[in-house]
């Protein structure tokens, strides 16, 4: 059993692409479903991210899926790990607020502005388990959503603190988390 959880974490690929874009951003995809595009510029004075500062290094970003890889043609990696984007992106300049607004979209998802120029494009629908649900059938965008700078809220009752946000756009969404294997005779239809 220990074998076939070993298996499937490795099967599950916390970032499943990454795409440097204009103006020192970075788009990521997460194998939960959820994006995120990183604005960098306001981290390129940093010591550790310096070197993103030159053209071929940021273009250089790859992923092995568990952090985004850039080639600084050193023997020296930069790395990026998954929690470090979500962390730079969530990151406050001055200490204020650091979700801006909060927006519901189609199929489950929300839109969040943070105070970094990133932008969170979080999968609740991925997660039928987490809160702010009003249904089996996961968020449908038909309850309020609001922020407080650091949570989300959902028609006043339902919370999601930053750790909780960092969990869902982190972790495999159920159906890649499922210990059932495949039926003898062939994969199950998934279409319903």
């Amino acid at each position: 059993m220990a074998g076939e959880a070993s298996r499937q974490k490795q099967a599950f690929l916390t970032i499943q692409a990454v795409t440097p874009l204009d103006h020192r951003r970075l788009h990521i995809e997460f194998g939960s479903g959820s994006i995120l595009e990183l604005n960098m510029e306001n981290h390129l004075r940093a010591a550790r991210y310096y070197d993103l500062n030159h053209d071929a290094v940021f273009h250089s970003a790859s992923t092995d899926g568990e952090k985004i890889i850039f080639d600084t043609g050193t023997s020296f990696e930069l790395e990026i790990f998954a929690r470090e984007a979500i962390a730079l992106a969530m990151n406050s300049l001055n200490g204020a607020k650091r979700i801006l607004r909060a927006q519901p979209l189609d199929r489950g998802q929300l839109r969040l502005e943070l105070a970094s120029g990133s932008v969170l494009i979080l999968n609740m629908g991925a997660h039928p388990g987490a809160r702010g649900r009003d249904s089996p059938d996961g968020f449908d965008g038909s309850m309020a959503v609001y922020t407080d700078g650091d949570n989300l809220m959902f028609d006043d009752v339902h919370i999601i603190s930053q750790e909780e946000l960092t969990r869902l756009v982190l972790t495999a969404p159920p159906q890649e988390r499922s210990t059932t294997s495949p039926s003898k005779e062939g994969p199950a239809n998934t279409n319903i």
